[in-house]
């Protein structure tokens, strides 16, 4: 049996759609030979103030891709802004992107989750590859590499991932067949949160946690309410200083830490339950997850595993979850498209079957249609650094320290109407209809 997904909604749009659109000039025909000053690049006329009190009015900053966007169409391929009191400079063309690379070292500075290095300093944790700069940085992340982002660990841990889509695969399927006309109609956002945590969980831990089921366990719930309810106040703080948030939004940082100390507490029952098995000589499925990787073969502390960990964790549920959820709008109203995504399935399916690591070259209509979605729904709003020395990018001086942010941009303009929440997202969740197929 297969699926058919259609559309239930049609949102409005296109949301990038803003008049009087300003030519972006190239460096290469407008650009004065003297080098302009710091001050000269053209400002942003936001008053940085008054924009904290709209996020803190507002609990986020939903429109902040739609601001930078209109910023880089009346004020050209380069300006600046100030974001209560750091000087911040966006960028938008390859070419200055470019550049920005060639001054890297092998230690790039990022600006950092504020809310997450704020929990780990004040609960003494140590701070994993998202929330590191520096030599540390580069250490953990050449540990932690090997075990998951290398093509011979990616092999190692899609039978795993296939085995949860395939149980979420057979949970929608019944469904379906519950309803008499062999159809529904729903939100599949709550569903496709718990597949990708269950996957995320089977690879990181070698644990599944029973969230596709019909009764999860009351610990499994726990722990994602305390995933949703951290991701909620990350939002809330992320954007307002921490001088002024401890006072503002004392209410909000009891929720953010209490989140994280659940999270934390998972994480330490995997790390011992998997160090027990290890050093017992006991066989279990704990031998072919990322934990128990680092901790047979790795050179990090047992502090610094668990910090990765948890980095791992908050990093592989909504920036997948929402890919994948409009990666279904997206074949739901191109049914030509999801017909031939079906064709290509079954012809593949005996040899997927047989040996799961087949489909990343079986299936190529699917992962170019994964990174379209991609492209169209960019998970990540823009790439930040901070200069570790000075530089001219469209002949103006940058200083060190200053903070470049480069805008990652589609190309089309789309018809689902998105919103900034740490990351992009749709503000009204679409439904599906699912019918059964021969």
């Amino acid at each position: 049996m297969a699926f058919r997904a259609k559309a239930g909604v049609w949102m409005a749009g296109p949301w990038l759609s803003l008049r009087g659109p300003r030519a972006l000039a190239t460096r290469a025909s407008l650009a004065p030979k003297a080098v302009l000053p710091f001050e000269a690049i053209p400002q942003s006329r936001h008053n940085s103030w008054l924009r904290m009190l709209q996020i803190w009015k507002e609990q986020g900053y939903e429109n902040l891709h739609l601001e930078m966007h209109q910023n880089f169409q009346e004020l050209g391929p380069i300006f600046r802004y100030d974001t209560g009191g750091t000087q911040t400079v966006s960028v938008m063309l390859p070419e200055d992107a470019e550049r920005l690379q060639e001054v890297e070292s092998l230690h790039p500075r990022r600006m950092l989750v504020e809310p997450w290095l704020t929990y780990r300093q004040h609960r003494g944790h140590k701070c994993g590859v998202f929330l590191l700069n520096g030599p540390e940085w580069r250490f953990n992340r050449l540990q932690v590499n090997p075990y998951v982002l290398s093509p011979k660990a990616v092999q190692k841990y899609i039978p795993m991932v296939d085995m949860v889509a395939r149980d979420f695969s057979q949970a929608l399927k019944e469904k379906v067949l519950q309803n008499a006309q062999g159809r529904l109609t729903l939100d599949i956002q709550p569903s496709i949160f718990y597949y990708t945590i269950e996957a995320s969980n089977s690879a990181l831990f070698g644990e599944r946690l029973g969230l596709l089921g019909n009764n999860p366990s009351h610990a499994s719930l726990k722990f994602i309410h305390a995933l949703e309810a951290m991701f909620k106040s990350t939002v809330q703080l992320m954007y307002m200083p921490r001088s002024l948030s401890r006072w503002t939004s004392t209410k909000t940082w009891e929720e953010h830490f209490e989140a994280w100390d659940y999270i934390y507490q998972y994480g330490d029952k995997c790390i011992q339950k998997t160090y027990s098995e290890l050093v017992g000589g006991c066989p279990s499925q704990h031998y072919r997850s990322v934990l128990a990787e680092l901790l047979l073969h790795g050179d990090l502390s047992a502090d610094a595993i668990k910090a990765n960990a948890m980095d791992l964790i908050a990093g592989s549920t909504d920036t997948t979850s929402f890919p994948l959820l409009m990666t279904f709008f997206e074949l739901a109203r191109n049914p030509d498209v999801q017909q031939a995504l079906r064709q290509e399935s079954l012809a593949a399916q005996a040899s997927i079957t047989d040996n799961p690591q087949r489909a990343l070259v079986e299936l190529p209509l699917l992962r170019a249609a994964l990174k379209e979605t991609l492209r169209l729904y960019p998970v990540g709003l823009f790439l930040e650094r901070l200069l570790s020395s000075d530089m001219v990018l469209q002949n103006y001086h940058i200083p060190a320290g200053v903070l470049k942010t480069f805008l990652v941009e589609t190309l089309n303009q789309e018809d689902v109407r998105m919103v900034y929440r740490f990351m992009l997202r749709p503000t009204a969740l679409p439904l599906f209809t699912f019918r059964a197929i021969n």
